[in-house]
């Protein structure tokens, strides 16, 4: 399940890298983002693909993880209430 909300995620986020002038795209590119601020600030920002690719890589396994973590959370509570 985690590779398929991975590659999900993924490829949202490599949209939203290129239009992130909507408030929607904004939100799922921000993990990605900030990573690439650090590293800029570190002065070992990268550029080109490896920008892209941070961005997009960064962005996608911290919302993989966030949904995987509520999903268990609930499966947790839904049992628990059973």
């Amino acid at each position: 399940m985690a590779p398929v909300i991975f590659a999900f995620a993924a490829f949202a986020c490599s949209l939203a890298l290129h239009h992130m002038d909507h408030p929607i795209a904004l939100l799922l590119i921000v993990p990605g983002y900030l990573v690439q601020a650090w590293l800029f600030e570190a002065h070992r920002a990268l550029g080109g693909v490896g920008y892209a690719l941070t961005m997009v890589t960064v962005s996608a396994l911290t919302w993989t993880l966030l949904l995987l973590g509520l999903l268990a959370g609930a499966t947790k509570l839904l049992r628990l209430l059973d």
